[in-house]
């Protein structure tokens, strides 16, 4: 695996990748003020994670795996954040035996629990790799590791190159990411994110 950080322009070709597979919201991703970020996390981001936050922000793909932000515009609950889907994730390792469960930070999960984290074993955020908690599985095999960042494995998942256990059966063809904001307004109206049609804005 190339161990070299990843460069702006690398990040961007990444993010751009992503949007040729599914659109981002038209009302954009989260505002976040990264050096305010950094007092709280002071183990920083990777770039790829700022750059998707930037373009789609917190919300949900397919109504199965959704991305938590560090801070949110849309939940108050600590569970809709990286810092208390971590708090989470490392107890949960904790109990199910995986090794320095502290150099886990969550990034985001699925509709069947599972957890979905960075491995933070390098200082530097552009280099860690992805681990994933399986809720269902027993173990070992309930932790699973991919030598990829998050938005690599978004698009794997999007491609269907994640095992079959992470394929959902959806009612429309195209995937669907919905920003966490415009699913929230949408339910109180009682529409339907997830229906046969995409909602417009």
């Amino acid at each position: 695996m190339d161990n070299k950080p990843k460069s702006k322009s690398s990040t961007i070709e990444i993010v751009r990748g992503l949007r040729a597979l599914i659109a981002p919201p038209t009302s954009g991703g989260n505002v976040i003020d990264w050096s305010q970020v950094a007092v709280e996390y002071d183990h920083g981001f990777p770039e790829d994670y700022r750059a998707f936050m930037e373009v789609y922000g917190e919300g949900t793909f397919d109504n199965f795996l959704h991305v938590v932000p560090p801070v949110s515009e849309v939940y108050s609950n600590p569970s809709a954040l990286v810092s208390g889907s971590t708090d989470t994730a490392r107890f949960t390792a904790e109990m199910e035996d995986f090794e320095e469960p502290d150099l886990l930070i969550a990034w985001g999960g699925s509709a069947d629990a599972d957890l979905l984290c960075w491995y933070a074993s390098d200082p530097d955020p552009n280099q860690w790799t992805t681990v994933i908690w399986r809720r269902h599985w027993a173990e070992p095999e309930c932790w699973m590791r991919f030598d990829c960042g998050m938005v690599e494995l978004l698009r794997r998942y999007l491609q269907h190159e994640i095992p079959q256990f992470w394929i959902s059966d959806l009612r429309y063809e195209a995937a669907r990411f919905v920003h966490g904001r415009d699913e929230r307004r949408w339910r109180l109206m009682g529409l339907d994110p997830w229906g046969a049609e995409p909602l417009g804005v």
